[in-house]
């Protein structure tokens, strides 16, 4: 639940995401579309929009996706999530 609120998604969507889905919070989250969540989770491809997110190239990401593998990648999905939401508690003031 502590990592629930850390993201700013629900648990629900959370457990549905360490599941493999690709939950509409957390696309809206990371302010991608679902279609770009459910193609990097289940496949590795990476669009310009998570590239964006990540920092990175399209090509670096899926060279990452690949590396890391399923599990890894929602790691990655959950580590911006929690980037992101830090990020923005920064820059209100609250960390």
């Amino acid at each position: 639940m502590e990592i629930a609120l850390r993201t700013g998604v629900t648990a629900t969507d959370l457990e549905s995401l360490i599941r493999g889905n690709a939950p509409m919070g957390v696309a809206e989250r990371l302010g991608i579309p679902v279609l770009n969540l459910e193609e990097f989770l289940w496949q590795g491809y990476a669009s310009a929009n998570l590239a964006h997110r990540l920092g990175t190239s399209m090509a670096a990401a899926e060279e990452l996706g690949r590396e890391v593998g399923a599990e890894g990648r929602i790691g990655i999905i959950l580590g911006l999530l929690l980037s992101s939401r830090q990020g923005r508690a920064a820059e209100a003031g609250w960390s």
